[in-house]
């Protein structure tokens, strides 16, 4: 196992940043994913506070403070997730020296595969979810802050895509039924990241 390190959240935006443009496996393209999910949530988090308590709103006030506690919640996965995602990859890159002979019969291989993969799916399933719960808000919320409803919106889909990145970076690594299985959750997932993006972006134009 590798060395545990600092949680994600615990470091300053300074310090992650360089940690990311440092010359180290992790945290890398999965993490900045996660982040990215992580200001899209907060984003949408802020979109409701400041949509809270307007009579004009009232109709969707229960809704808008359930919506509310799950992004909340879903800012502070995304960042679990990132420190889940670099430590499976900082797992699967420590056996990154193995032989395809050595790799057949270690039994350390193929759960660090495993795990690799589904740390960066699990970051855009939960992208998706913070966009399904984004696609409720246009006409619902205050129109003064919908580009920041906008932008909310980009960066869960960047999460998604970046996400599939990595999932598809491991596809080549998976048995080969395992195979189809993952590239038919990356189609689905940038199917649906960019339908629910371009439907909350054109709301929030017009």
């Amino acid at each position: 196992m590798t060395t545990p390190r600092a949680a994600l959240a615990q470091l300053t935006l300074g310090g992650y940043l360089h940690d990311l443009a440092s010359k180290q496996p992790v945290p890398g393209g999965g993490a900045a994913s996660a982040v990215a999910l992580a200001h899209g949530a907060a984003l949408g988090s802020m979109v409701l506070h400041y949509t809270l308590g307007k009579a004009k709103f009232a109709q969707w006030e229960h809704d808008h403070a359930a919506m509310l506690l799950h992004l909340d919640h879903a800012r502070a996965e995304a960042l679990a997730l990132a420190d889940l995602d670099a430590a499976a990859y900082a797992d699967l890159n420590a056996l990154w020296s193995l032989t395809p002979a050595q790799r057949l019969t270690d039994p350390r291989w193929m759960p660090a595969v495993e795990a690799a993969t589904r740390a960066p799916a699990a970051i855009g399933d939960l992208a998706l979810a913070v966009l399904a719960m984004l696609d409720r808000m246009p006409g619902r919320t205050s129109t003064i802050i919908r580009s920041d409803l906008a932008i909310a919106s980009e960066f869960a889909a960047l999460a998604v895509h970046g996400a599939i990145w990595n999932v598809r970076a491991n596809l080549p690594l998976q048995p080969t039924e395992a195979q189809s299985s993952w590239s038919a959750w990356c189609t689905r997932a940038a199917a649906d990241a960019s339908t629910l993006r371009d439907r909350i972006v054109a709301a929030c134009r017009s």
